[in-house]
């Protein structure tokens, strides 16, 4: 039905019990009204009514807002009946909304205080506020809405200085259906999935490490050129036994929550892939071991049972694992808007900025000045409140892959 121009909002404020509703219908029934739109949550037992009606007869209203009054008065809540221009609608103007998720320990009185008046000073109005979770996390939701067209960026640097006072992870997402429709996330493997730089490792055991992690921070932090290290730290490997490789990769650390994280959305449906700027040997064997959909990563020749110092194919890059993220969401047939890109390094930006939620992870400032959001805790589960799951979920769902139930989605 076409909404007129003239509408009457009634809303309803009471200590919740069951029926207060119904009793409020009876009266909009007799007035002749039509629902056209209804809002009711609940919040500590108080109960928030909003009933938005049109096709009133004019001659009936003030019999409506007279009975209602009479009637609430008498069951001790409060009902009020009055005009809705459409045209005037205080929220209408904030067309453009996103969402701000917020993960903390806590969040002081103080911390609610200085994102408000930043969101204010910006005329940013918050439409909503959810709490997804309030153990271990404190994880809110802010939907908000701005009067112009504004980039994530734009509002991720507004709220700089507020993420490093509270020391607290933000992702802002636009708000659309794919922001809980993702279908594909493709992850970095060192220090994003694993919890070491794995051709570190192998430096240490060349006996070449100190001058290896000097190479792989500078890489890393984007000081320099990612191929022309890499090829330079292999060359550093040259001689290196097979079963110095073997070794290592039955003890790679993985990041806490790897795991638990992987078992979620395999039950949910998702699609799982490692992109890695390391070498396929290790990739292969994590992708088996925990029965990932993809693993792309680089070729060290094996000669002789030793590594020969070079690569074979194509470096991944920042550049190819851009490629890669896009040509896996096309074989699975999904937007890039339901990819969730997750990775630390200066190798990783192109893929984040493709994905339609980047996530820096532990990640060198470079990264997460451009990217939608950062994690700087050492637990890969947060990117569930990320996708917009809550506590409530998070625990069924824990249960659930606990007991080895897996869904099936073939």
């Amino acid at each position: 039905m076409p909404l007129s121009s003239s509408q009457l909002h009634v809303h309803i404020a009471a200590q919740d019990r069951p029926g207060i509703l119904a009793e409020a219908l009876s009266f909009i029934v007799q007035a002749g009204c039509n629902v056209v739109d209804i809002k009711q949550f609940v919040f500590n037992g108080l109960l928030n009514l909003s009933i938005l009606l049109d096709g009133c007869d004019q001659s009936r209203i003030q019999d409506l807002r007279d009975s209602l009054s009479v009637y609430a008065e008498k069951m001790d809540f409060k009902a009020t009946v009055y005009p809705w221009e459409t045209e005037v609608r205080p929220d209408a103007p904030y067309s453009h909304r996103s969402v701000v998720t917020l993960l903390c320990d806590s969040m002081p009185s103080a911390g609610f205080l200085e994102i408000t008046k930043i969101f204010a000073k910006l005329d940013i109005n918050i439409l909503r506020i959810e709490q997804l979770d309030s153990g271990d996390v404190h994880a809110l939701e802010f939907v908000i809405g701005t009067r112009e067209v504004h980039s994530s960026e734009e509002v991720l640097n507004a709220l700089m200085k507020f993420k490093e006072n509270y020391g607290v992870d933000i992702a802002v997402q636009e708000e659309t259906f794919f922001r809980r429709n993702k279908r594909l996330i493709v992850l970095d493997a060192d220090m994003t999935f694993l919890q070491c730089e794995v051709i570190d490792e192998l430096g240490s055991l060349a006996g070449v490490g100190e001058e290896m992690k000097e190479i792989t921070h500078k890489a890393m932090g984007g000081e320099i050129d990612f191929e022309s290290a890499l090829r330079k730290r292999v060359k550093l490997l040259k001689g290196l036994p097979e079963e110095s490789l073997q070794k290592l990769s039955s003890s790679l650390p993985l990041t806490p929550g790897a795991e638990s994280l992987v078992n979620i959305l395999k039950h949910l449906g998702y699609k799982i892939a490692l992109v890695s700027g390391g070498f396929q040997f290790f990739i292969d064997k994590i992708c088996d071991n925990y029965g990932l959909d993809y693993g792309i990563a680089n070729q060290l020749i094996l000669e002789n049972g030793r590594v020969s110092g070079e690569l074979e194919g194509q470096v991944i890059d920042a550049e190819a694992k851009e490629r890669a993220l896009v040509s896996l969401a096309e074989k699975e047939g999904f937007s890039l808007r339901q990819v969730v890109a997750v990775g630390d390094g200066a190798n990783d930006i192109k893929m984040l900025a493709k994905a339609g939620l980047g996530i820096a992870f532990n990640a060198k400032p470079i990264v997460q000045r451009q990217a939608q959001a950062s994690i700087n805790q050492s637990d890969l589960r947060l990117i569930l409140y990320f996708i917009g799951i809550n506590g409530k979920d998070l625990n069924e769902l824990n249960e659930l892959v606990g007991a080895g139930n897996v869904q099936s989605w073939l």
